[in-house]
């Protein structure tokens, strides 16, 4: 008895003591979001250290983990901080070029990347942790095992630790500072939106924008993941956040649970190229390029456009085959209710700013703690003038003491994911380091050029592959910067300009999250749906097709990219547009009408042709679209009396 009293009382303590340390670090990305960052290794260093160490009491704590098991993590997680600050504290000296690391320095460096790993394995599974340990023995020892070409340089303990852990090189280098100068405030930003009350508001506009027409129900959740994406940068997050509402909703319309959970997770992944918050790897890829992060959103922006069309559509043709009729005019939102000041104005207010400081080319860190600081104030105010208009002055108190709760369980949950993505970016970073250090990423990269033959397409393909393959088990921002390490170099060698090399292989990363058999958004939707993950993986990939070619459109079509005249812009974008409605129209069975195989293999036809970027192909693509319209107008309309299906009440 005594021990299990022990045990519930170290649980207690542990758990009130990560959700301090958490709240905590959350609280210091804000702040030096504000002040301005520290040092490079002292605030890398308690960056990683705070995530490090918080990972492994989440496993205390949330890991069902008891007894001695629960102590291991405890002291496991003591560890993690400790071995972080250690650089922190001693930035000084091991700054210091003419310095020598002690034996404690050596001692800690092994540990720190022990934890890394561990951390990274216990956050987001095997994959990349392996990697990671495969390529750190390959650097230190692989000298003495392999020979040949592949042969690595000789490498001393003293090198290994001084270049992995006691420098701002590999696990504080600059993907561990992208994390702490730029995603943290971010992470918070969506955090907070999410906890007060975004979700409602959200779903709210993209019924009243897509509610009214043919597959409404599932546009709004198309919609919804475009708006809602703009703010969290993440596929998960996004399936998480909408996806209870919306998958039950769509199957309550008529859509099959795996159809709706599909949509849910091919929309929530297109999230993360949503400006004017894009994924954690368009920040990095920012700085790779030693670029604005307003030239990557410029870049983006048509392209996030092209996503979401493919989606509408898919989802448009399916409701029209499938008689799924638009949303009565009694279950829309009314304009008023998007209009209320109390509710909308503390959601618009901070993404305003947010968009119109990125767009003056201030830091994306200012931007967005300046955006936190709107939300935060705004609420407080506008919380508080509504209980005095309505008179409820009395209620006052618990009004603010609700809102403190709520403010405190989003910086929890914005502490959280700071942590797993401190983690990650550190590992990610490891193998980073190994394919630079070792020359593997310039092997690797001749290997694909002799593969292809130097041929640009066959390249991109390979590169295409070599992303979503990466982005097995892994996320978007992982599986990016390794493609974009072995990868971008060829494609940029053969004269693609860097920025269109990077979205491509970025745009593919993202994708990774809905290819079966590995991606975190369809297993997310399936577990919300409680249906065979199969099923949505195969319904996921049907939807996505055309998405599979639109970023080879960044290398031959760049006027989606923004580049160009804007005629050239305006062409590229129509003719890109009319291509995606023509192969989704032929992956769904219906255009202008039902199509049997034939006429399916039909539109397939001129949508390759569309895609081709020739003159030549684009006035014959058009004319067959042009033709099928004509013969589908004169064709025997469908039954009047076809039974419809009723639409289920959207619950808002």
């Amino acid at each position: 008895m005594a021990d299990g009293t022990t045990d519930s009382w170290l649980g207690k303590s542990t758990a009130f003591s990560l959700r301090i340390i958490l709240i905590g670090f959350a609280l210091f990305q804000l702040y030096t979001s504000f002040a301005g960052m520290m040092e490079p290794l002292v605030q890398r260093g308690l960056f990683l250290g705070l995530g490090l160490g918080s990972v492994f009491l989440l496993s205390a704590v949330e890991g069902g983990s008891k007894g001695a098991r629960r102590i291991l993590d405890i002291v496991l997680a003591l560890a993690g901080y400790y071995v972080c600050f250690h650089v922190a504290l001693n930035n000084q000296r091991l700054s210091d070029f003419m310095g020598e690391l002690s034996t404690l320095d050596l001692a800690l460096g092994f540990i720190a990347l022990a934890l890394v790993l561990e951390a990274a394995r216990r956050t987001i599974g095997w994959f990349l942790p392996l990697l990671a340990l495969t390529g750190l023995l390959y650097f230190y020892l692989g000298s003495a095992y392999v020979s040949g070409p592949w042969q690595p340089p000789r490498v001393s303990t003293l090198t290994l630790i001084e270049t992995t852990y006691a420098s701002t090189e590999t696990i504080f280098g600059y993907m561990v500072d992208m994390g702490t100068r730029v995603i943290a405030v971010f992470i918070i930003f969506g955090a907070l939106l999410l906890s007060t009350g975004a979700t409602e508001i959200f779903i709210k506009l993209a019924t009243l924008i897509a509610g009214r027409s043919w597959g409404g129900q599932a546009k709004v959740c198309t919609a919804s993941s475009a708006l809602f994406g703009t703010v969290t940068g993440s596929a998960v997050a996004n399936v998480m956040a909408l996806g209870p509402i919306t998958i039950p909703t769509m199957h309550r319309a008529g859509y099959t649970k795996s159809y709706a959970a599909a949509i849910e997770a091919v929309a929530s992944a297109g999230g993360q190229i949503m400006p004017p918050v894009m994924g954690a790897g368009a920040f990095i890829m920012a700085e790779m390029l030693d670029i604005p992060y307003s030239s990557v959103v410029g870049a983006a922006l048509i392209p996030a456009i092209l996503y979401f069309l493919t989606i509408w559509f898919s989802v448009g043709f399916r409701a029209r085959k499938m008689n799924i009729r638009p949303l009565d005019r009694s279950e829309m939102p009314s304009a008023r209710e998007l209009l209320d000041p109390y509710t909308a104005l503390p959601m618009y207010l901070p993404v305003g700013v947010l968009i119109g400081m990125l767009a003056m080319d201030l830091t994306p860190t200012l931007a967005g703690a300046t955006a936190v600081a709107m939300l935060v104030v705004t609420q407080v105010i506008l919380r508080g003038a509504k209980c005095l208009a309505e008179g409820r002055a009395h209620e006052l108190g618990a009004t603010y003491s609700e809102y403190l709760g709520q403010v405190l369980e989003g910086l929890y949950d914005a502490g959280r994911a700071i942590a797993m993505i401190a983690v990650l970016l550190a590992c990610a970073a490891i193998v980073v380091k190994v394919l630079t250090a070792t020359g593997v990423g310039v092997k690797v990269s001749s290997l694909i050029l002799s593969l292809s033959g130097e041929n640009l397409v066959f390249v991109l393909i390979l590169t295409a592959v070599l992303a979503i393959l990466l982005g097995m088990d892994v996320p978007t921002t992982a599986s990016y910067i390794l493609a974009a390490a072995v990868a971008a170099p060829i494609v940029i060698k053969l004269g693609v300009a860097p920025l269109n090399a990077h979205l491509f292989i970025f745009y593919f990363a993202i994708l990774s999250a809905i290819t079966p058999p590995v991606c975190a958004s369809v297993f997310a939707a399936a577990s919300i749906a409680k249906v065979n993950f199969w099923k949505v993986g195969g319904h996921a990939v049907v939807l996505a097709i055309g998405l599979y070619l639109i970023p080879f459109l960044f290398i031959f079509r760049t006027g989606v990219l923004m580049e160009g005249s804007w005629l050239q812009i305006a062409y590229d974008t129509g003719i890109t547009s009319i291509a995606i409605i023509a192969i989704t129209a032929a992956s769904t069975g219906y255009f202008f009408g039902p199509l049997n195989w034939p006429l399916r293999i039909f539109v397939y036809g001129a949508a390759a042709l569309l895609f081709y970027p020739a003159a030549w192909s684009d006035i014959v693509g058009l004319i067959m679209i042009a033709a099928l319209a004509g013969v589908s107008h004169f064709r025997e309309p469908r039954s009047a009396g076809a039974a419809q299906r009723q639409p289920a009440d959207l619950k808002l």
